[in-house]
């Protein structure tokens, strides 16, 4: 009997939510369950730093496109200006050519003499030609030459035969053709020796 008292008495002293019950913080809750709260906050506000800083990285990559657009138009502009001053001035350049073809003819019709009128116009002629070719010249356009048979100078058209030249060489330039800085914008047009065996 005294046992079962002393039994008795030890189970009313025990916690009313005896061996398992977890312990609970002052708001009631578990502390387990707290720290699954604080894990989540945590997570969360990863989540949106990240945010935050993909947002900055893709508004830094749009104002770089931006820019790189920008940049792309102004180039283009000022390339377009760069070719509209080529063409001006090669366009300058040819206006005293025109000068002294007109001055030639004007002052040919002014000679009674048909021969010596034909002389100065040929005369005349010829100096503007000169001129010609050194604007030619001072825009990159030069004459190919003719030493010697050149496939990517020159377009053969006809094989002739001819004791004065070489076997392969050019013997007559029927058009003469042109290069700008280096690069043939008109092969000459040409007739090259090819002996009969």
């Amino acid at each position: 009997m005294e046992k079962k008292r002393e039994e008795l008495a030890k189970e009313q002293e025990a916690p009313k939510g005896g061996k398992g019950s977890k312990p609970k913080n002052s708001n009631g809750h578990s502390k387990k369950g707290n720290g699954h709260k604080n894990g989540c906050k945590e997570e969360l506000e990863k989540l949106r730093k990240q945010k935050e800083e993909l947002e900055k990285k893709l508004d830094e990559a749009l104002r770089a496109y931006a820019r790189c657009e920008n940049d792309k138009k102004i180039l283009k502009k000022e390339v377009e200006a760069q070719v509209e001053y080529a063409y001006e001035r090669f366009a300058k350049d040819l206006l005293p050519v025109v000068d002294s073809l007109e001055l030639a003819i004007e002052h040919a019709k002014k000679i009674e003499n048909r021969e010596e009128a034909f002389e100065k116009l040929v005369e005349g002629v010829e100096l503007t030609l000169k001129k010609m070719l050194d604007v030619f010249k001072n825009h990159g356009i030069e004459p190919v030459h003719h030493e010697e048979f050149d496939p990517h100078l020159h377009q053969a058209v006809q094989h002739v035969e001819s004791e004065e030249h070489e076997e392969g060489a050019i013997v007559d330039v029927y058009q003469k053709g042109y290069t700008l800085k280096g690069r043939v914008i008109r092969p000459s047009i040409v007739t090259i020796n090819k002996k009969n065996s």
